[in-house]
């Protein structure tokens, strides 16, 4: 009697599930050399059960700058989640034949929002406005919109060496896509310049007048620069889970100034070994602070 041959069925493939064990803030208003600053202007918000789901997180951390930037950066953390919660309930996130779609909600969501600050009386956003660095987190994927140069850094170590994988882009000037944006709506880029000599990083300034001087390209408010090419439009990029991502970073400039990506994450590595998350989130203002401290006379919000 001939046996037939023992067909061997291939494994399925693993299915890697990111749950949110633990979700740590911390935030610090700056120093603007004699004092604490009257504002903190960064503000984050941690919105659960997002989009109708019991394990989608949506998390952001808002950098206000300004005159009225605490103001500017409070009003989004109020209204953007629970707007975007409620525009994407109907639809799978996560569906690929969904993506462009969800995508073009994202991203109205963010403009309807800028629409509802430049029309509350309250605030003035002529010269003021927030960064938005976002992460939508599921058990598959994560999508990250983004508008300013706020970040958000994913941890991943692969056989022990650990690498800070950049969720978002900084919208600089500096960028040639977000320049030649800036430039095509008769805008101009250049530093500030004092006695004749070129100080700090490139700004956006209108053609022919010294104002406003924004260090980034894309915002919420920031009604004048919003005239020559500064857009509310957030970058979205998504991301799948690999076994080796283990956390996440999102933050404010007050961190990145002085840290860099890969970096920051070898920081934050000692204490995920350790499982001293929380005290990391204060060692980390600690080492952002000292590292401001010796490159400027004041320090950023945190």
């Amino acid at each position: 009697v001939k046996t037939q041959p023992k067909i061997e069925k291939p494994e399925p493939p693993k299915k890697i599930l990111k749950k949110i064990k633990q979700i740590y803030e911390f935030t610090h208003v700056g120093f603007d050399g004699e004092a604490d600053k009257e504002n903190n202007q960064d503000s984050y918000f941690i919105y659960k059960n997002f989009a109708g789901h019991s394990d989608y997180t949506y998390m952001s951390v808002c950098d206000g700058h300004g005159v009225e930037g605490h103001e500017v950066s409070r009003y989004i953390k109020k209204i953007l989640p629970e707007d975007m919660s409620n525009n994407l309930k109907e639809y799978d996130i996560l569906k690929k034949e969904n993506k462009d779609k969800v995508h073009d909600i994202i991203q109205r969501t963010f403009d309807l929002a800028n629409d509802k600050l430049v029309e509350e009386e309250n605030i003035n956003s002529i010269f003021s406005g927030s960064t938005c660095v976002s992460v939508i987190h599921t058990p598959e994927r994560l999508i990250c919109p983004n508008i300013g140069d706020s970040r958000a850094v994913l941890g991943r170590c692969v056989d022990g060496n650990w690498e800070g994988i950049d969720l978002s882009r900084d919208h600089k000037p500096t960028e040639p896509d977000e320049k030649k944006r800036i430039i095509d709506s008769k805008g101009r880029i250049q530093p500030f310049i004092e006695d004749g000599e070129q100080i700090g990083p490139q700004r956006v300034w209108l053609e022919e007048d010294d104002v406003p001087g924004l260090a980034m390209t894309r915002s919420f408010g920031d009604r004048v620069a919003a005239t020559v090419g500064v857009i509310s439009i957030p970058e979205i990029k998504e991301f799948d889970f690999k076994e080796e991502d283990k956390f996440m970073i999102i933050a404010s400039d007050g961190v990145w100034e002085f840290i860099p990506s890969t970096e920051c994450v070898k920081i934050v590595s000692e204490y995920y070994l350790k499982n001293e998350m929380e005290k990391c989130c204060h060692d980390l203002y600690e080492i952002s602070k000292t590292r401001w401290l010796k490159e400027e006379e004041v320090i950023d919000d945190i």
